[in-house]
């Protein structure tokens, strides 16, 4: 069931009410008891995360790739580095 506004013509506040598409309402009564019209809103979309994450403005991925790269994880020779430790081999116990 969509959400309808509606604007009061004695106060100005904005109410919104549930209503089932073939019972839509022109008026309503208002906090203040006056009379409030439907108004046109705007639509409510709802996005998937990876919707979300595809409208990211670009320039966050160039940030994101700048911290990464200031990690230990990013340095390629991470591996490379610790073979000495693997070389040695495990104490006997």
């Amino acid at each position: 069931m969509p959400i309808y506004e509606f604007r009061c013509a004695e106060c100005g506040a904005v109410t919104s009410e549930l209503a089932s598409v073939e019972n839509i309402p022109e008026t309503v009564v208002c906090k203040c008891g006056g009379n409030a019209k439907r108004i046109v809103s705007r639509p409510s979309v709802h996005l998937s995360k990876s919707s979300k994450v595809a409208r990211l403005d670009p320039k966050y991925d160039a940030m994101v790739d700048k911290a990464m790269r200031d990690t230990p994880a990013a340095d390629p020779d991470r591996l490379i580095n610790r073979r000495g430790d693997i070389a040695k081999g495990r104490p006997d116990p």
